[in-house]
């Protein structure tokens, strides 16, 4: 369906004339902690601006989730704007050109390369393959429990939030458990590159490392056209479309890569998030721990809703599009705001407080929406309801080890997450 330019449907507000609020995205203060820009933003028409990148920021939940929608007008195959006036050093891009590039697929495709591709994802990740998985989930969670438990403290993330999604994702591409150091290098490789925010020498290495990354998976994914297994790579490897074709070498990297980012880093940091949360509020922790199967399920989708750890995904605008009662103009880049959406007032009153009674907290946009839909949606919700569960069942008295002003916050404009969350606990008696 095309739409006329001046269509108004997506406008919070008709006829609001003002400038755009100014906004400076990478600013430490705002990733440190955003809550107050995210209001500033709904008290007034939902519509910001980065001077310095000249990225159009939309943060109201109805706005996100119509533009979402809406791939006559807004695209999603985006140039990432550099978070970096200087851009990618030359030796980065020259060792990059050395291997194959990714193509747009999943999260960057517009039709018809999405309308082709998601669906043979999608195969990959039926409902029977994810409750296939969740007996291992558990025996992964409950190994990793039993690595800290008598020592009565840890620090979270390297003992548990970050191996526990690292695991599966590497059990699952069939990379082996001793690889899974490898990993995570491989991953926050690949966020480097895609945030531009590191030094010449960090993104040089970087860029090395996505080399070997790439040439690796490929190597695999040859081996299983060989010899299938009963993995995510595997299966990958060998779907093949209605015309009987498998998937190009740069499109099986584009999706496997962002398996490996999505599945360990927004996972990682949602496990943080949430126990954070519970650290400081017994009243919660006993009240989630004493809950039944629904009681877990809203508080996993009110860690996701309040804490968002993608913070957003970028459009590009086709043509002039009117939201907020500003014109954003065609060829625009766009950064819908989920973790400003999921705060939004309107929707989710009391929007800072984790309700484990929110009836909508399902409908919030940390998956993102539309036709896509974060492809590994039931597996992180899977995987986060299993680790919350059995860190509860096996834990008492969870407090933070630390003051919460000490602690670290990722400096990324794109995820939310801790760095270190050590924590103190006692053993319950199962």
């Amino acid at each position: 369906m095309n739409r006329p330019e001046t269509e108004t449907e997506t406008d919070a507000g008709a006829g609001a004339a003002s400038a755009p609020l100014r906004v400076r995205l990478r600013d430490p203060e705002q990733i440190e902690a955003p809550w107050g820009l995210y209001s500033g933003l709904h008290a007034r028409d939902g519509v910001g601006l980065d001077e310095e990148t000249g990225v159009w920021i939309v943060a109201g939940y109805n706005q996100i989730h119509e533009i979402l929608r809406d791939q006559d007008r807004f695209s999603a195959e985006v140039d990432r704007p550099s978070l970096r006036p200087e851009g990618m050093p030359e030796a980065a891009k020259a060792i990059l050109a050395e291997t194959v590039q990714a193509t747009p697929t999943l999260v960057g495709a517009d039709p018809p390369t999405h309308t082709r591709l998601r669906p043979l994802v999608n195969m990959v990740f039926s409902a029977e393959r994810v409750d296939a998985m969740a007996p291992g989930v558990t025996e992964i969670v409950d190994s990793l429990i039993e690595s800290f438990i008598d020592e009565g403290a840890c620090e979270f993330v390297s003992a548990f939030s970050a191996p526990l999604p690292l695991t599966i994702i590497a059990d699952q591409l069939g990379l082996g458990r001793e690889r899974i150091g490898l990993v995570k290098t491989w991953s926050d490789a690949f966020i480097q590159i895609l945030g531009l925010m590191g030094d010449d020498s960090a993104l040089v290495e970087s860029a090395r490392l996505q080399r070997d990354a790439i040439a690796f998976l490929l190597g695999e994914a040859a081996a299983r056209r060989a010899a299938p297994a009963d993995t995510l790579l595997s299966a990958l490897a060998n779907v093949r479309d209605e015309d009987g074709r498998h998937l190009r070498d740069s499109e099986l990297i584009s999706i496997l890569v962002q398996l490996m980012v999505a599945g360990n880093e927004t996972t990682t940091n949602t496990l943080t998030a949430g126990m954070l949360i519970l650290a400081q509020d017994q009243a919660l922790q006993d009240r989630v721990r004493g809950g039944d199967a629904r009681t877990m399920r809203i508080f996993v989708e009110e860690v996701l809703r309040a804490e968002s750890p993608v913070q957003g995904h970028y459009r590009r605008a086709k043509c002039p599009v009117h939201v907020g009662g500003h014109v954003i103009p065609a060829g625009a880049v766009v950064h819908l705001r989920y973790g400003a959406g999921n705060r939004d007032e309107r929707v989710f009153p009391d929007a800072a407080r984790i309700d484990v009674a929110r009836a909508n907290a399902p409908q919030h946009l940390a998956f993102g929406g539309g036709p896509h839909f974060c492809v590994g949606a039931m597996l992180a919700r899977r995987e986060l309801a299993i680790g919350f569960r059995r860190l509860l069942d096996r834990l008492d008295a969870i407090v933070l080890n630390a003051a919460p002003e000490n602690l670290r916050r990722v400096q990324s404009v794109q995820h939310r997450g801790v760095v270190a969350l050590p924590i103190r606990f006692s053993r319950r008696t199962e």
